[in-house]
């Protein structure tokens, strides 16, 4: 009886283990089954859509609806398909685009272009739903543009403002071209006050550009404020719109504005300059030339002229200023803008050194009115010494005159052929002459 029921225990778990082994042998057949069917349906989308790739590649009306078709979720493809129906003056782009946002509610472009139809339409509370949604969807520059476009096509001023300030204030200003937006401002409000405060954000790239932008439009006037900004917030690479700033006010005779804007540059970046002062005698910058010249605002500038090389070298520092024989027969070599006090005599005291050049060399100092057409008289004599020598030349600045134009220039002298040789000077001060 023992021996009976052990065989049949015996058996059950035989029975028991064949089952096991059937139920895994049925499970792997059924996961290998599955897992061909998951590859074939892979490998039927994977073709799927890369036939759609190859259709919307063709870029035709056809083509792309028949990518659409193929792949309905994909927005591109609607939006696509919207973009060459428009252009062809078709229907149905409408509707493409309410395809491309239901397949994906954050494609800013179809957004955009959902407003524009509307706003075309006449539809025009749907166009600012719509161009909203884009603005609260893609905080890129080009879509709040759009939306701030919107407002002020609409003459909406309240909306306009936020929207621009918020344009402004997206990303690296120096990616995209902000002067359009800036022209708007100018066109809804001529009050500087209004659009600095109210769409000029504090951010000192944008402000550099804004001030770029109101010296390119003759806008100066309005600058000074935005100069101080600039001034206080960019880096010394944003520093270039306040050098411009400078040049054109210099070449508008605007001695004042130009004086404080490049004060503010000596006390910001030109550590090494004094700020100019010239009622107290302060009118010559970087005399000594121990600084590289910016070539800017009231610094040295070298004029780029055939024939004429002109270098700083040496210990110390000095203008070396070499004529090969084919200059012009009248060029100015350097220069410099002077902030001076009107009516004072002044006295100009350097030391010069030249090679190859006669006694009749042409070239001299001059004084000229700040826009370069009437000199100013001096008793400047042609430099020519083949030793270093000291030299002083005296002038007399005209009543109601704050700005002239320090030269050292070349004028030919008649009878003679073109100089060749050189000329270095060094250790420029400007003094008043009682």
């Amino acid at each position: 009886m023992g021996t009976s029921e052990n065989n049949g225990k015996t058996f059950l778990l035989y029975l028991l283990a064949r089952s096991i082994v059937n139920l895994r042998i049925l499970v792997r057949n059924l996961g290998g089954l599955m897992l061909l069917a998951a590859l074939a349906l892979g490998g039927y989308w994977s073709m799927r859509l890369a036939w759609a790739d190859a259709l919307f590649r063709r870029d035709t009306e056809a083509s792309v609806r028949e990518a659409a078709r193929l792949v309905p979720s994909n927005a591109e493809c609607h939006a696509r398909l919207a973009a060459i129906l428009d252009g062809s003056g078709n229907a149905g782009a409408e509707a493409e685009l309410r395809k491309a946002v239901a397949a994906s509610p954050r494609l800013a472009s179809a957004w955009v272009e959902l407003g524009l139809h509307a706003e075309n339409a006449g539809a025009v509370p749907e166009a600012e739903s719509d161009l909203g949604h884009a603005a609260r969807n893609d905080r890129r520059y080009s879509t709040l543009w759009m939306l701030a476009n919107f407002y002020f096509r609409h003459n909406q001023s309240d909306k306009f403002w936020p929207v621009a300030r918020r344009a402004l204030r997206v990303g690296d200003a120096a990616a995209y071209d902000p002067a359009p937006l800036f022209g708007l401002c100018w066109k809804l409000s001529r009050d500087p006050d209004t659009i600095l405060n109210r769409a000029i954000p504090d951010v000192g790239a944008v402000q550099a550009r804004y001030l770029e932008f109101l010296v390119r439009e003759n806008l100066a006037p309005a600058a000074e404020p935005v100069t101080e900004r600039v001034v206080a917030m960019s880096g010394d690479r944003d520093l270039s719109a306040v050098y411009l700033y400078c040049d054109r006010l210099i070449a508008e005779g605007d001695a004042e504005r130009a004086i404080h804007a490049w004060n503010a540059l000596c006390w910001r970046t030109l550590r090494g300059y004094r700020p100019l002062a010239p009622d107290a005698g302060v009118s010559l910058t970087n005399g000594d030339f121990s600084a590289k010249p910016v070539e800017h605002g009231f610094d040295w500038r070298m004029t780029a002229t055939e024939g004429v090389t002109v270098e700083r070298a040496g210990l110390p520092p000095r203008l070396w200023i070499t004529l090969d024989g084919h200059e012009p027969e009248v060029c100015d070599l350097a220069e410099q803008a002077l902030a001076v006090s009107p009516g004072r005599k002044y006295r100009l005291r350097f030391r010069y050194q030249t090679d190859g050049l006669a006694a009749a060399s042409g070239v001299r100092w001059r004084l000229m009115d700040i826009a370069g057409h009437t000199e100013i008289e001096s008793d400047a004599v042609d430099l020519s010494s083949k030793q270093e020598a000291a030299a002083t030349v005296r002038f007399q600045i005209p009543a109601e005159v704050g700005l002239v134009r320090l030269v050292l220039a070349y004028r030919r002298t008649p009878g003679t052929v073109r100089i060749e040789g050189r000329v270095a000077v060094a250790d420029l001060a400007l003094e008043f002459d009682r």
